[in-house]
């Protein structure tokens, strides 16, 4: 065997061994199954299967689980209105084609299934169990097959932690004035309690923790419930930063004036605009963000803030000298004293239809 031809054996199985250890790397931090578990739900592939044969119901199927909201036990009653909200919005026209229940609780939680799937949140619990749980058997069943639900980074914060300073998780907080942050309740808190003039504090995430790669794709999409506390109304701000980018709205200043302004100089790069609602203090918006790189390093930021019955939309293009790489997105508050930041159920897509 030559000299050359040994060193290309080595190579071959160094390489071998790396992606082995990505490989492995990759499955122990799948989101599906870590997500799943924490909604105690079973990942062997029989269970799988049986989840997707519940989103998948016959109506006959569907009036008999219908039926079982209302049972004599409790935890029947439950496990149905669970059951039938993991089939997600899709099941909503076969739903209101169906009579109300006649009992009284049954037929009350009929209408907050009803509701629930009329006004829900782009990303919630049953919906992104739906997801996980079809995403793994269809790789399970499709050997060296992606599933698109596998190019997500989904986060929670379902780990409690009393500081930030040492980063959440894969993301990291990066401060001014050295202020902190703390996660309850599946709430991240950006602490409003701040000494003096303006301050940043952004939790960020970057390209390499969410996809391995430098910077991210030229199209996502990010989607976050996003908020503020009581105090200084006006004067602070929450938002999304892109790159170099930041989207952000006031908490409880009438229309929330919505604009984008470049982090660290804080220079506003559209004017304050009104959304059409108020952002209600101690409550929480739906934020969506489509990302999209263009040509010469151009990227276009489509911004939707979604109120009880209204959604704002701003959408705006940004030279490369303004937004700079996209390596790396954060959850921000901004600004003067006042109310805490709060965000949750931060779900990115990296694989858009």
């Amino acid at each position: 065997m030559s000299g050359q031809f040994k060193k290309m054996k080595i190579l071959q199985s160094a390489l071998g061994v790396l992606a082995l250890c990505h490989s492995t790397t990759l499955a122990a931090e799948d989101w599906r199954l870590e997500f799943l578990k924490a909604s105690e739900v079973k990942t062997d592939t029989d269970s799988l299967r049986k989840i997707h044969e519940i989103h998948h119901k016959s109506p006959e199927e569907l009036k008999q689980t219908i039926a079982l909201l209302g049972a004599n036990t409790a935890s029947v009653r439950n496990a149905a209105q669970q059951e039938i909200l993991r089939m997600g919005k899709d099941v909503l026209p076969l739903l209101q084609q169906m009579p109300a229940p006649q009992d009284v609780e049954a037929r009350l939680r009929f209408r907050m299934i009803e509701d629930r799937l009329t006004f829900h949140d782009a990303w919630d619990s049953p919906q992104l169990v739906r997801v996980a749980a079809a995403g793994l058997l269809y790789e399970r069943e499709n050997p060296g097959k992606t599933h698109p639900s596998r190019r997500m980074f989904v986060e929670f914060f379902r780990q409690p932690s009393d500081s930030l300073r040492k980063g959440y998780r894969s993301m990291r907080l990066l401060s001014t004035e050295n202020l902190d942050g703390s996660v309850a309740e599946e709430t991240l808190r950006l602490t409003g309690k701040r000494l003096r003039g303006e301050a940043d504090q952004r939790l960020s995430l970057s390209a390499q923790e969410a996809t391995g790669t430098k910077q991210f794709p030229d199209r996502f999409r990010i989607n976050v419930k996003i908020g503020g506390m009581a105090g200084g109304e006006g004067t602070y701000h929450v938002g999304v930063s892109v790159g170099k980018v930041r989207a952000l709205f006031h908490p409880g200043l009438e229309e929330g004036a919505f604009r984008f302004e470049k982090i660290g100089t804080g220079n506003q790069l559209t004017s304050n605009e009104d959304m059409g609602f108020t952002p209600e203090v101690g409550g929480f918006v739906d934020m969506k963000i489509d990302v999209q790189r263009l040509v010469r390093g151009q990227v276009k930021l489509a911004v939707e803030v979604s109120g009880k019955d209204i959604v704002y939309r701003a959408t705006k293009v940004f030279d490369a000298d303004q937004i700079g790489t996209l390596d790396q997105i954060s959850l921000d508050r901004s600004g003067r004293h006042g109310g805490d930041g709060i965000f949750r159920n931060l779900v990115i897509q990296f694989s858009l239809p």
